[in-house]
């Protein structure tokens, strides 16, 4: 059952339902849903779906013919010498019709054959002359050749695409919907290894625990997830020692390039040529800490769940392979609480997101991030979870995630509104959120409105928003 993607999907058919030619760019990571919701979106249309795979010319023209055969009806495989000629025949087989067509990995199939862009220029060129209703969606997972596709003004499709869609990872609500009927508490330990991404999601096997699912996803031998960075990382990142080494920090927490050049021995000059690669692939994300200080900025994983691969399965893959994957399990467990710990606070970030997207908080705010500084002012270091200011620089938001099995005091609001005091006098209101997994003390709960206190329950059964 598809779920969610209502933005997504919204933005996709407002243009397959116009009655003039359109060319859409679909592109994110992969194993982050694009197929799907291009799937979902076209139903009920005159489409064809073609999927380019990592081969040659000829395999790629034939696999594409076999899908040719199947949309027209028949009863052998036509031969095309070239896909001009294949494309040129289905743009006739459309004629004056509302139709669909979809290339799925574009950068599979112009890595095959290069000239598919400039044949898509003239076939976009031409379409729009003639005001055919004509829709081609263009798919890939390559997010730097697909940036530079719709960017670069040498390409040959620049300025030509009608729409585009960055697909990210689903929103809060969404993700929590794909885990409905498991417990309040694993939703949020789900969510804090594996993040908002479908792919993870739908593997979970909701008549288990959480427990045994990582177990099962995480330390058998066999398990599909074993193989995930191959299968979710820009291709050829696992077979480059120094990616894998980058990745491996990362998910220990060195997160700053100069702990990152620490730990590898490389000269920060070569290390931030790997970055700007990976940054570019999408693989991690760079962030500055609260205020932009150039000084303070720093990397993440972008995917949850690859950051916990590197951190607890692939320094334990070959014992695992063993087949003692369940002592691996067992030893594993302080790494597993550490990644919830840290991974709710993501999650919260999440939920916050959505809200701020929505409309639904105090005042619209720029993007959210952590704060972290060994010294400040007050004398003592200084960690928040979530910092973040408003569009017009008067209001700030401070919030604290904790994880734990018991209600949050008043003592833990007083350490946030002191450590956020080095901030807060530049502003003319502060926000501060609480997040617990269970609740609160009474004394917390009769404070004023300037504290939002939400629970875990109140975040996973959406109250209030």
């Amino acid at each position: 059952m598809f779920i969610g993607r209502e933005e997504e999907l919204k933005i996709i058919k407002e243009k397959l339902e116009s009655s003039r030619f359109e060319l859409g760019v679909i592109y994110g990571q992969r194993r982050i849903g694009k197929t799907s919701i291009i799937l979902e979106a076209v139903k009920g249309y005159r489409y064809l779906y073609l999927l380019a795979r990592d081969d040659g010319y000829e395999n790629n023209l034939r696999y594409f013919s076999d899908e040719y055969k199947k949309i027209v009806s028949l009863p052998f495989t036509p031969v095309f010498r070239s896909f001009d000629e294949l494309f040129d025949s289905l743009i006739e087989y459309a004629k004056s019709e509302k139709f669909i067509f979809v290339i799925d990995e574009l950068p599979f199939l112009a890595k095959a054959y290069p000239g598919i862009v400039s044949y898509l220029q003239k076939a976009c060129d031409m379409l729009k002359r003639e005001e055919r209703d004509i829709k081609i969606i263009l798919s890939g997972s390559d997010m730097s050749f697909m940036e530079d596709l719709l960017e670069n003004k040498a390409k040959p499709l620049y300025q030509r695409s009608t729409f585009k869609v960055h697909v990210r990872p689903m929103i809060f609500s969404d993700a929590v919907k794909m885990l409905e009927g498991v417990s309040n508490v694993d939703i949020a330990k789900y969510l804090s290894v594996f993040g908002s991404r479908p792919y993870y999601l739908d593997k979970i096997d909701k008549t288990k625990s959480f427990e045994q699912n990582i177990q099962a996803l995480c330390f058998v031998n066999g398990s599909i997830l074993l193989d995930a960075p191959n299968i979710t990382l820009p291709i050829g990142y696992t077979a480059n020692s120094t990616f894998i080494s980058i990745l491996i920090a990362l998910s220990s927490h060195k997160n700053k390039a100069k702990e990152i050049a620490e730990s590898l021995k490389i000269e920060p000059n070569a290390l931030a040529t790997y970055l700007g690669r990976m940054l570019e692939g999408g693989s991690i994300e760079k962030r500055n800490i609260f205020k932009g200080n150039l000084k303070t900025t720093y990397y993440e994983i972008s995917d949850p769940f690859i950051r916990f691969y590197y951190r607890a399965i692939y320094p334990n893959i070959q014992d695992i392979d063993r087949g003692i994957g369940q002592s691996v399990h067992e030893m594993c467990r302080p790494i597993i609480d550490d990644v919830i710990d840290h991974g709710f606070e993501s999650v919260v970030t999440s939920y916050l997101d959505e809200l701020n997207v929505k409309g639904k908080l105090p005042k619209t705010f720029h993007q959210f991030n952590r704060y972290s500084v060994d010294n400040s002012k007050l004398g003592r270091s200084v960690e928040i979870d979530v910092l973040g200011d408003s569009l017009d620089g008067q209001t700030l938001l401070v919030a604290e995630a904790k994880f734990r099995n018991k209600n949050l005091s008043l003592e833990v609001l007083n350490h946030l509104k002191e450590s956020a005091s080095i901030f807060a006098g530049n502003y003319t209101e502060v926000y501060y959120y609480l997040f617990s997994m269970t609740s609160f003390s009474n004394d917390l709960l009769s404070l004023n409105n300037k504290v939002k206190l939400i629970s875990l329950a109140e975040m996973v059964e959406q109250k209030g928003r």
